[in-house]
């Protein structure tokens, strides 16, 4: 993996340790219903990014199943390193491929 694609995934990794925290708190203040949305920061590539996207716990801990899995505002995918693999009007959820999913993969802090 080159340095470059190497601190792309890296941004990536800290906008999902960030989210984990926002989750923590969601969590502890889960109201009535599953479909309350909660507002996480975009999971691109792009250290300067400071978009949120909204999602439910659920959404969340949907992405959060697969380690190489990251969602991002409408547009942000970057074709080089990862796939979309779901689109909705909110949010797109992106898989790294290759050398950078194996990256991903042993940075999720689930997986350690």
């Amino acid at each position: 993996m080159d340095p470059r694609e190497k601190r792309l995934a890296q941004n990536e990794a800290l906008y999902r340790e960030v989210n984990e925290r926002v989750a923590e708190v969601a969590e502890s203040q889960l109201l009535d219903s599953d479909e309350q949305l909660y507002q996480y920061f975009c999971e691109c590539s792009n250290a300067d990014c400071t978009l949120r996207v909204w999602l439910s716990l659920g959404e969340y801990e949907g992405v959060r199943r697969d380690p190489r899995r990251f969602f991002v505002a409408v547009g942000h995918e970057l074709p080089e390193t990862e796939v979309v693999v779901e689109r909705n009007e909110r949010f797109w959820i992106t898989e790294k491929r290759g050398e950078a999913g194996e990256y991903v993969e042993e940075l999720d802090p689930r997986s350690s």
